[in-house]
């Protein structure tokens, strides 16, 4: 299925925008093949579509979007990053508390709050003052009088899970643990304390990953996630 971007390429090309997302292609485990495209290059999406439904995300197929959707994007200004061009997501999401691996959750893992972190070192990337005074929903891990690990809510989002009638709403989550803090459970604990959290007011929650990323997807799978599908993001930026 092909959907056009009107909104986004009519905002990008206007506004001389700093980043630009072409097209995103996106496949379920059930195999069916979602494809959001500027307008500009629909002709582009449509014949992808149909060479490479079967594998969106193998070298030939990423090759065609550099080629056929990158160069005349070139032209207008905007240049791919080539560290992400083999860069696909797998897609994981939790429907509900009955799925969810509370066992994960260890002691230590809390919701973010001022007085929790009231003396404590921030050794993650998160800004936590931010998350308190937006009021977005995040927990975090403390150990030895720091802040190693956190689950954040990332934004609301939409389309995978429009069919499903039990779906009151869809939110993505983020996590992130200190470099020497890893490998501890304290990510997958921050995660399933967080999911628990959105799925009480009947929330479905998802998570991205890296293909590559193997600690992530451990993260999510110990956490209780299931995975439902991939997804490639073709991201340009402004030269």
């Amino acid at each position: 299925m092909i959907k056009l971007d009107s909104g986004g390429e009519e905002f990008v090309f206007e506004n001389d925008w700093d980043t630009a997302v072409p097209i995103t292609v996106r496949k379920k485990d059930d195999g069916d093949v979602y494809i959001e495209v500027f307008p500009t290059y629909e002709a582009e999406a449509r014949e992808f579509e149909k060479r490479f439904s079967e594998d969106p995300f193998s070298p030939d197929a990423l090759a065609f979007i550099w080629e056929r959707i990158g160069a005349p994007m070139e032209a207008r200004g905007y240049r791919d990053e080539k560290k992400f061009r083999h860069r696909w997501y797998y897609n994981y999401v939790l429907k509900s508390a009955e799925s969810l691996n509370a066992n994960a959750i260890l002691p230590g893992t809390e919701r973010l709050t001022k007085k929790l972190i009231r003396g404590k070192k921030n050794l993650t990337t998160f800004d936590l003052d931010h998350y308190i005074e937006e009021e977005i929903p995040a927990f975090v891990h403390a150990a030895d009088g720091q802040i190693v690990s956190i689950a954040a809510e990332n934004a609301a989002c939409s389309g995978d899970f429009d069919d499903d009638g039990e779906c009151g709403g869809v939110t993505e989550i983020g996590v992130e643990t200190a470099v020497l803090h890893r490998r501890r459970g304290y990510a997958a604990s921050c995660a399933a304390a967080l999911s628990r959290e959105l799925l009480g007011e009947g929330i479905y929650v998802t998570y991205e990953t890296d293909c590559d990323n193997t600690a992530s997807q451990r993260t999510a799978e110990r956490a209780g996630f299931v995975r439902y599908g991939k997804c490639y993001y073709y991201v340009m930026r402004k030269i």
